[in-house]
């Protein structure tokens, strides 16, 4: 594998400054970004999937003899929430993980530690195009929604910058979990087969990760709190919110917006200070396959 063919800005960055750890991020986001969105079937499960099993569940497993008709367009934009961040999670943990246990499997850690590489504008660089692919993945679920219906609207001024960070926090997180998957599988096949398992049981366990408390077996209040639920409750409360009059009495009150942010903003803290250390003491100082 030639180094200065394959991977030419990274091979040529300096490890000084934060301006050369910059170039190196935006190297790796480049090159990571350009590869998720390049690959069909990494678009068909984050992005089509996601819409396909959005529109399936509204025209054949959405009862709507006993909803009523004024109450659709609200039942569509907070399906599309829940289907939007399933999409998230398959990105976060599947597309982001796989692509990581490839590179483990062709070797490129071999190369990359002989580099005068940063650890941290690695996982960064991978970031930055997975949150893209996130945010791609969820945006196409509630433009399908939109387009089928669905009726989103603004809860506050901060709503916004709300489900921003949601997003980019709850991404953050399982991409954190993808990385310790594949750091520990080494195979691209197992590490997609863990991955797609783990959104699929959490999507379901989880009442369509937190859409449906009635669908959840545990205690409801947990749905408020869980790294898959909360994000998805809290962006729904502030662009999906069902108005009142169609609520079901008795259902579980959305997440406080601002202490639900904090608890985002903290999982993903966490989860990046774990991610940099299994880049650095894993990744890049033995390696996963020496």
């Amino acid at each position: 594998m030639s180094t200065d063919t394959a991977h030419p800005a990274v091979a040529t960055a300096r490890p000084d400054g934060f301006a050369a750890w910059r170039d190196q991020t935006r190297a790796f986001a480049t090159r990571y970004a350009r590869e998720l969105f390049r690959n069909k079937t990494v678009l068909f499960w984050t992005i089509a999937f996601p819409v396909g099993f959005y529109l399936l569940t509204i025209t054949v497993f959405v009862d709507q003899a006993d909803l009523p008709a004024q109450a659709m367009p609200y039942v569509k934009a907070g399906t599309a929430v829940t289907y939007g961040t399933f999409g998230a999670i398959i990105a976060s943990l599947n597309s982001f993980g796989q692509q990581l246990s490839m590179d483990f499997e062709d070797d490129r850690y071999t190369l990359f530690r002989s580099l005068p590489i940063a650890p941290s504008a690695d996982l960064a660089g991978r970031m930055v195009a997975g949150v893209a692919l996130s945010i791609a993945a969820f945006g196409a679920v509630v433009v399908a929604a939109i387009a089928t219906g669905g009726t989103f609207s603004i809860a506050s001024p901060a709503a916004l910058p709300i489900v921003a960070v949601a997003l980019i926090a709850f991404a953050v997180f399982w991409m954190v979990v993808a990385v310790v998957v594949a750091t520990a599988v080494r195979d691209a096949r197992y590490a997609s087969i863990i991955t797609v398992s783990m959104a699929m049981a959490l999507y379901f366990l989880t009442g369509y990760n937190g859409g449906n408390p009635d669908a959840f077996q545990g205690p409801d209040v947990l749905l408020n709190w869980l790294p898959n639920t909360l994000p998805t409750r809290l962006i729904a409360s502030h662009i999906a919110a069902t108005p009142d009059q169609y609520a079901q009495p008795g259902s579980l009150a959305a997440p406080d917006p601002f202490v639900g942010t904090a608890v985002l903003v903290a999982y993903a803290v966490a989860a990046l200070l774990v991610g940099i250390v299994v880049m650095r003491r894993v990744v890049y100082q033995r390696g996963v396959l020496s």
